[in-house]
């Protein structure tokens, strides 16, 4: 798999796709301007072996109904807190589904509504899960959500406690507890 944070256009991403193609990636990621539709569609009739992934930054369901209407790519990529929430993420996998599309939250793993998304929505395939931590660092250092699980040998369960998990605690907002 390859994440390109949106730095190509598309003529860097069709050429960049024809050198890796010995490789057989899995999928490209995000390697275009997020807006930039044309390009998409233009990169999907260029490089039609290759998987696409996007919508990262997408930040309405109507970006991912246009994707999976003209089939510009193969997975998308909502995130859950900046693409209207979990209504939205719902709606987006309805939107694949339909259109025999997979879904992958981005970072669904980091939180936990995209835990419980990614296990109880159709068409979710993965659960990303961003490691900010360098080598060697445990997860648990830089500080998580509070009673939300972190992943253990490659995979992760979401917590069955009420309120997806998530405890509060009030010693952080004494004024709100008083």
């Amino acid at each position: 798999m390859l994440a390109c944070g949106m730095a190509f256009d598309e003529e860097y991403t069709v050429r960049l796709g024809e050198v890796l193609r010995p490789y057989q990636l899995k999928w490209m990621e995000e390697c275009l301007i997020p807006e930039d539709m044309d390009s998409h569609a233009a990169v999907r009739r260029r490089l039609p072996w290759q998987t696409l992934a996007t919508g990262e930054h997408w930040y309405t369901t109507y970006p991912f109904q246009h994707a999976a209407s003209h089939r510009l790519v193969d997975i998308l990529q909502p995130d859950i807190g900046w693409c209207g929430g979990l209504t939205a993420a719902a709606r987006t996998c309805s939107i694949a589904e339909a259109a025999g599309l997979s879904v992958i939250l981005h970072g669904g793993g980091n939180t936990p509504y995209g835990q419980h998304a990614s296990y109880g929505l159709p068409g979710l395939v993965w659960t990303e899960y961003f490691v900010g931590t360098p080598p060697g660092v445990p997860l648990e250092e830089p500080g998580s959500w509070p009673g939300v699980p972190l992943p253990k040998d490659g995979k992760l369960q979401p917590s069955d406690a009420p309120g997806f998990g998530v405890e509060v605690d009030p010693a952080v907002w004494p004024e709100y507890f008083a």
